[in-house]
């Protein structure tokens, strides 16, 4: 009887599993169909909502029945000392989940309707001005194959505002030399023509000559040694190691926004400046006219202290 009992339970939790695989897996194919969402982005969500189905079974609860108030709790105990902004991420996470549960018919009802947004600060982007730029591009060695590599990633991140994950995925036939443009696939597989500065295409075209030079055939833009294209986190380190050795504090995604502050500063129009940096949303691109106004705040002050001094 006992050993009955542990087969029975032995396969109940096999088949607990691979419902649950099978649940994840088919919310993956839909965000891929509906949302033409990145591969990170799938692996984010996909993430959260095995944490969240791992508590449902701890707690013998299902997706069929769970309630609003069953997920208060859940995000009580998930969200101990996360963020708030995190949070808001989870609760989203688990609203595009039910969506698509309702969606397959699996349940009528959306207990996530119930749950109260996350009011959050609108976060002001760090941005670097355009010496800390130099100091930063001017630190990498561009006497090694690696240094040119770099220099020429780093300005091109600049130069067209990339996201690191449109740096990356850059092919050679992504660049087209005579139109110094290049194209890129950015959120939702949207591709964006952007033109490329004369720096960058310097950085570039030395990148190209001297890749080729070594006899290796290029495929991506930006390669590591095994002719793969370069990860995220190999991006973000070295840019660490630059930023730190120019005594500059600043992020890959540093770049970006300093590319945005820079052309608004300098006139270019904020629809303009959407399009470049393959925002969806202006709302998306505003944020960066409040850099600019508290940039413009900062020097008021700074104007009205020098006063001072001279008095």
């Amino acid at each position: 009887m006992i050993i009955l009992i542990l087969l029975s339970s032995a396969t109940s939790v096999v088949m607990m599993k691979e419902t649950t695989d099978s649940l994840l897996k088919a919310f993956e194919e839909s965000l891929i169909v509906e949302r033409h969402a990145s591969p990170a982005t799938r692996e984010t969500y996909k993430k959260e909502i095995a944490c969240f189905l791992c508590y449902l079974k701890l707690k013998d609860l299902d997706v069929e029945d769970v309630t609003t108030a069953q997920i208060r709790d859940y995000l009580v105990q998930r969200s101990e000392n996360l963020s708030s902004r995190t949070v808001a991420k989870i609760i989203t996470t688990l609203r595009m989940f039910f969506r698509y549960i309702c969606s397959e018919r699996i349940r009528t009802d959306d207990p996530t309707e119930l749950l109260e947004n996350i009011h959050l600060e609108r976060r002001i982007p760090s941005v670097i001005d355009f010496d800390c730029i130099d100091k930063i591009l001017n630190a990498i060695d561009t006497e090694t194959a690696t240094g040119i590599r770099d220099r020429a990633m780093f300005e091109l991140i600049y130069s067209c505002g990339l996201r690191v994950s449109e740096c990356i995925n850059l092919k050679l036939t992504d660049y087209y030399r005579e139109e110094k443009r290049i194209i890129v696939t950015g959120k939702r597989d949207k591709q964006r023509f952007i033109p490329v500065g004369e720096k960058a295409i310097e950085a570039l075209e030395r990148h190209i000559a001297t890749t080729r030079a070594s006899g290796k055939k290029m495929l991506w833009i930006f390669c590591n040694e095994h002719l793969q294209p370069l990860s995220r986190e190999a991006v973000w380190q070295r840019l660490k190691i630059y930023a730190k050795k120019a005594g500059v504090e600043a992020k890959v995604h540093t770049l970006r926004h300093s590319f945005a502050t820079h052309m608004l500063r300098n006139g270019a129009d904020l629809r303009s400046v959407q399009e470049l940096l393959g925002h969806s949303d202006i709302r998306t691109t505003e944020i960066y006219t409040h850099v600019n106004t508290d940039n413009l705040y900062q020097a008021f002050l700074k104007a009205d202290l020098d006063n001072k001094k001279d008095k």
